[in-house]
């Protein structure tokens, strides 16, 4: 194995987990949890300091998971929005609600 082989897997892994998260359907937990055990693996096995010869591969890794952060920013901004959408809808249909004073109570006949 050479020594930027580890390096070069982890922006495998960063283009993988930016690829689920820029499909058009969330990505499950399970398919997340796998990508993380296997980076935070990698990661516990590197050295303290990273040879001169991984820098590409460390700097390409970083600006995917830059992308990642902002691509998922965008969409817990566009959950956020269409929560607020269906708040907004829910708090209209309560506004045109039943109407009348009492429910079940007796009119004046009786």
């Amino acid at each position: 194995m050479s020594v930027t082989e580890p390096y070069e897997r982890l922006v495998a892994l960063a283009e993988e987990e930016l690829a689920l998260v820029v499909r058009p359907e969330l990505p499950t937990l399970d398919e997340l949890d796998g990508l993380l055990t296997e980076r935070d693996r990698i990661v516990a096995s590197l050295p303290t300091q990273a040879p001169a010869s991984a820098a590409p591969a460390l700097a390409r890794a970083m600006a995917l998971q830059e992308r990642t952060t902002t691509e998922l920013a965008t969409r817990a901004a566009e959950v956020r929005r269409s929560l607020g959408q269906v708040e907004q809808g829910r708090r209209t249909a309560r506004g045109y609600g039943d109407s009348s004073p009492l429910r079940g109570a007796l009119d004046a006949a009786g």
